[in-house]
C-alpha cells in the first residue's frame, strides 16, 4: 500500500514520470549519454503508485511516440517486427509493481525486500522477453546461434537491471522520506 491516494498527487507523479521518461529515453539529448533511460523504473513506478491500466496505456504510447520520434528525425531506432513485444516486458514490470503497491508497505523491511524482488524479477523478465523477442523475431540473427546470441546480450543484462534500480532507490527514499514526514505530521495533529 502506498500514501499516494489522492487525484492531485497521482497526477503531479504521471507528470513526473512522463518528464523523466521524456528527458532519459532519447538519444538526441546530450545528458542521456549520462542519464540513462528510465523507462522501466516509469512502468514500475506507474504500476506501484498509480495502478490504473490507463496509466499503462498512457505511458506505453508515450514510449512509441518518443521512439517514433526518434527515428523520424534520423537518429538511431530499432524498429523491427520484434518491437512490440518489448511493451509485454513493460506490462510485465508494470503488472508486478502494480502487485507490490497494492499488497507490499515500502517502509516496512520485510515489505521492502519483496518490492526489491519484484522489481528484480519482473526486470529481468522484461530483459528476457525483450532480447527473445529479438533474436526470434527480428530477422537480422539468422546466422547467429542462440548460444552465441546469448552470450553476446548477457554483458548488457548488469546495465538494464542497474538503471532502473538506481531509479528506483532514488523514488524509495524519497517514498520513505515522505512517509516519515507524513507520520511526523499525524503525530503532531
Amino acid at each position: 500500500m502506498n500514501s499516494l491516494s489522492t487525484p492531485k498527487y497521482r497526477l503531479l507523479l504521471a507528470a513526473v514520470l512522463a518528464v523523466l521518461m521524456l528527458l532519459t529515453r532519447s538519444n538526441q539529448l546530450d545528458w542521456t549519454e549520462v542519464l540513462p533511460s528510465a523507462s522501466l523504473a516509469v512502468f514500475f513506478l506507474a504500476g506501484f503508485y498509480l495502478h490504473s491500466y490507463i496509466g499503462l496505456i498512457v505511458f506505453s504510447i508515450l514510449a512509441f511516440g518518443i521512439d517514433y520520434w526518434v527515428v523520424y528525425f534520423g537518429a538511431e531506432g530499432c524498429f523491427t517486427s520484434a518491437y512490440g513485444y518489448i511493451f509485454i516486458g513493460y506490462a510485465v514490470v508494470w503488472q508486478a509493481a502494480k502487485w507490490a503497491g497494492e499488497h507490499q508497505q515500502l517502509h516496512q523491511l520485510a515489505g521492502a525486500i519483496k518490492i526489491i524482488t519484484v522489481a528484480l524479477l519482473s526486470i529481468s523478465a522484461a530483459f528476457l522477453i525483450s532480447n527473445a523477442s529479438f533474436y526470434l523475431f527480428s530477422g537480422n540473427f539468422s546466422d547467429l546461434s542462440l548460444v552465441d546470441y546469448v552470450a553476446r546480450v548477457l554483458r548488457y543484462y548488469q546495465s538494464y537491471l542497474s538503471a532502473p534500480l538506481i531509479y528506483l532507490a532514488v523514488a524509495g527514499v524519497i517514498h520513505l522520506l515522505v512517509h516519515k514526514r507524513n507520520a511526523e505530521l499525524e503525530l503532531s495533529q
